[in-house]
């Protein structure tokens, strides 16, 4: 019984996981996705690297082997014109759940 208990706690372990599902409807390119935990003063690196996050295309980025302590993080989106569009306290453990807060489209208004 122990044994299956914890095979099932393994399991569930593994299949744990954080995913940011972001779609661009900007009506810009993004050239840029800075992905930090909340409590980090200043974005990281860029996580596109040498992709454009074109008008219209959705992509995921999965953060859940980074060893982060937390499960609220700030992204922000840069387009061609230097645009910024950020957003702070996502929650990246929601993937697939009701609320879905980390799987969400961003559009001109939320410019900051």
């Amino acid at each position: 019984m122990k044994f299956a208990l914890l095979a099932l706690t393994a399991l569930a372990f593994v299949s744990f996981g954080q995913y940011f599902e972001i779609t661009n409807d900007t009506g810009y390119d993004v050239y840029f996705v800075y992905i930090s935990e909340s409590s980090d003063d200043s974005f990281g690196g860029d996580w596109l690297g040498s992709d454009i996050m074109y008008d219209g295309d959705t992509y995921e980025f999965d953060v859940s082997d980074l060893n982060w302590e937390t499960e609220l993080f700030d992204i922000q989106l840069e387009d061609v014109d230097g645009d910024t569009y950020t957003f702070f306290g996502v929650d990246g453990e929601d993937y697939g759940s009701d609320d879905d807060e980390n799987i969400f489209t961003v559009t001109l208004s939320d410019i900051d």
